[in-house]
């Protein structure tokens, strides 16, 4: 009678130098899988590999067989002596309230062909979550993972106990000009404006409470230090330094401040082919009408991005779908691209 073999069982540890291009290979797959499923484009060229993959050998050479190297978390699937996944982990915290949980964000998780169905992917992130419990000190902490739409690990994220805390869009920077009848208009923020945009900061952060969203500092009351800080990072405005983010806000015919948005651009890095993109987020509204105060700020952020380069404005941290917020935001021209969903990580 044969022998009955045992199927072989995955294993999580450091990358090891010398398996730079067999990860490497592992990230060019994950892009191009991506892109299936409308991400941004990665690269094609092997020279972009080859480089990824020294750069992964020189890391593991330096962290020396811990996959923690400051705030940063690198972790391998092992099958059989073979690097078969990796995921990576990006430890912080978001604003200055020290009750507020750590995030670790869950990056490039991957698990190739071959070894799905052996439990790699929640072997990886369970493994992560035990680092990220380690490097918040029993302080409470919160693994966050943004998935596109289209992306099939939507349900292994949900069998896995990860709840949407928010959603992203995405719109054309050359879509046509939004008309209003409505007498908004927007423009990047003065420090003028900062009492108006901290008392907006209390509604943003109701909002994502509401929607379960923990990474983030609860509502608190405004106050001389809060509205200084505000002025001083919006910068005098007589022509004053930009800063980056933007702030950028919609104002009624009274110049009043309704509602404001963080408008950044970057270039992405390879392996995804090179190109700007930009981001609004932070939305922050008052009780008026949402589609009114937030189409101003897309268009002007389209504006913004197109003179910068960037093809697409992601607009991220939004409300769950069918919300005001979010219904904003499809009614300006965007389309719905991508969650963000979290749990503890114990």
């Amino acid at each position: 009678m044969a022998a009955l073999s045992r199927p072989a069982r995955v294993s999580i540890r450091a990358a090891l130098p010398g398996e730079g291009t067999t990860i490497a290979a592992l990230w060019r797959e994950l892009w191009d899988a991506h892109e299936a499923w409308g991400g941004y484009p990665g690269s094609r060229d092997a020279r972009v590999y080859s480089q990824l993959a020294r750069r992964i050998d020189d890391d593991a050479r330096v962290r020396a067989g811990h996959p923690t190297l400051g705030r940063h978390v690198h972790l391998v699937a092992d099958l059989a002596g073979v690097a078969c996944g990796q995921v990576e982990g990006w430890f912080e915290r978001h604003g200055g309230d020290t009750t507020t949980p750590f995030t670790c964000e869950v990056r490039s998780l991957i698990v190739t062909a071959r070894a799905r169905g052996l439990g790699a992917g929640k072997a990886l992130l369970d493994e992560l979550a035990e680092s990220a419990a380690a490097l918040s000190a029993a302080a409470p902490c919160v693994l966050a993972a943004e998935v596109l739409d289209a992306n099939p690990a939507t349900s292994f994220y949900d069998r896995l106990g990860y709840v949407p805390v928010s959603y992203n869009a995405r719109v054309d920077s050359a879509r046509p000009a939004w008309v209003s009848g409505h007498m908004l208009r927007a423009r990047v923020a003065h420090a003028r404006d900062a009492l108006a945009i901290a008392c907006l900061e209390g509604a943003l952060a109701a909002r994502r409470r509401d929607a379960g969203d923990v990474r983030f500092d609860r509502p608190r009351a405004v106050d001389a230090t809060m509205v200084s800080a505000i002025a001083a990072h919006l910068g005098a405005d007589d022509g004053g330094p930009a800063r980056d983010p933007l702030t950028l806000v919609s104002v009624d015919e009274e110049g009043v401040v309704r509602a404001a948005a963080s408008f950044t651009t970057h270039p992405l890095e390879p392996p995804f082919v090179p190109m700007k993109r930009a981001l609004l987020g932070r939305f922050a509204v008052d009780a008026g009408p949402a589609e009114a105060l937030v189409a101003p700020l897309v268009g002007l952020a389209c504006r913004l991005a197109r003179a910068q380069g960037a093809p697409l404005v992601e607009l991220t941290d939004l409300s769950a779908p069918g919300t005001p917020l979010h219904d904003a935001v499809l009614s300006a021209g965007a389309s719905a691209w991508s969650r963000v969903v979290a749990r503890y990580a114990r």
